[in-house]
């Protein structure tokens, strides 16, 4: 199971990952990087069991192997996207919720990752 948890009032956040034994397989805290502190409000998995999150500070979305290790960005603000703090999988559709009630629609191939 993954699930975002908030570090401080900042909204700095982090993904945290635990096993069918409650004991935590890892965390993510996003990339070294980044232009903004790491700001994640949401988590989907693919049908691989990669994992998606949204980052709101940095606009774009984040895929990690099913064991935490970065593999891409799959949206970044040249998308365009901006401020995406959710999002939903199914199938080949990927829907993103942004900022101002905004919700982007976008063909998701999980082979090419």
């Amino acid at each position: 199971m993954c699930v975002v948890e908030y570090i401080d009032r900042e909204f700095r956040s982090r993904l945290v990952c635990v096993s069918m034994s409650s004991q935590i397989r890892y965390t993510y805290t996003g990339q070294p990087a980044l232009k903004e502190m790491f700001s994640c409000s949401d988590v989907a998995c693919d049908h691989h069991g990669r994992i998606l999150l949204t980052d709101l500070d940095n606009h774009a979305v984040h895929l990690l192997r099913e064991d935490g290790h970065f593999l891409q960005y799959v949206l970044t603000e040249q998308s365009p996207l901006w401020g995406p703090q959710c999002l939903g999988l199914h199938g080949d559709t990927l829907w993103v919720g942004c900022e101002e009630g905004v919700v982007r629609v976008y063909k998701y191939s999980d082979e090419k990752c």
